[in-house]
């Protein structure tokens, strides 16, 4: 008996360290306005999402902006927590995924002064495209042989390349397009627009390593306070505080 209760107090202070990992986790993002910027008022709308989203859990947050291949390798890595991110068939193997956060709009950015339209995809083969590195797209971009790919670190990056005729088109969430040519238009204004055809839309997860030993609760703690943000009305509130109408 005395061992039964050896192993009962054991798996107590194991279940209370458990708990209290998960009171406080580290999280990742790139410069990605209006969603994750140290360049925002609390992080940017994503930031903000997922902070109370955690909070209603008791859990307390911080974050750190980094280039994307760094942010998402440190969460790879568990030196960071969890990291916001689209879906993929690669990166399910290596991550957890939580319940949808939000839907971001994909359009192909072009020079204002370019006429360019499609159907397939084949026939966006003659064009040269401009990504970043280490994010995903879509699968029939990301993983075409085909077409002419360069990277860079940023989307700001990839839209001054398009801006300066360097690159034919870039790929990007039509939220953050919009915020650079608000917040930049010395360099976009007048300079880029949207291809009329739009290639349809990304889901937006929070992620953390399969090998993290908090991973699982991590994820289940941040679902059940996402759906308690989206009960009580703090999700449709910080959607429309930044303008953001795709849920």
């Amino acid at each position: 008996m005395r061992y039964t209760g050896y192993f009962f107090i054991f798996f107590l202070l194991l279940s209370f360290q458990a708990i209290a990992a998960v009171k406080n986790i580290t999280l990742t993002a790139n410069e990605w306005p209006p969603y994750t910027s140290d360049n925002i008022k609390d992080g940017g709308l994503v930031i903000e999402l997922v902070t109370a989203a955690f909070a209603m859990e008791g859990i307390k947050t911080s974050y750190q902006i980094m280039p994307w291949a760094r942010a998402i390798a440190s969460v790879d890595a568990h030196e960071i927590d969890a990291v916001a991110a689209w879906d993929s068939a690669e990166r399910r193997k290596k991550f957890r995924y939580s319940d949808r956060i939000l839907i971001n709009k994909m359009v192909l950015v072009k020079r204002a002064k370019e006429q360019i339209s499609w159907n397939i995809f084949d026939d966006l083969e003659s064009y040269t495209f401009v990504l970043v590195r280490g994010a995903v797209s879509l699968p029939e971009i990301d993983d075409s042989t085909k077409l002419n790919k360069t990277y860079v670190t940023t989307e700001e990056i990839a839209m001054n390349l398009v801006a300066k005729g360097r690159a034919d088109l870039t790929i990007r969430d039509q939220g953050i397009v919009e915020y650079l040519i608000k917040k930049k238009p010395e360099l976009f204004f007048g300079k880029i627009n949207f291809v009329e055809k739009t290639l349809g839309q990304n889901s937006l997860y929070l992620i953390t390593s399969r090998q993290h030993r908090h991973g699982a609760e991590i994820i289940n703690a941040f679902n059940q306070g996402l759906k308690k943000i989206r009960q009580n009305g703090t999700y449709r509130k910080l959607l429309e505080k930044y303008g953001n109408t795709l849920y």
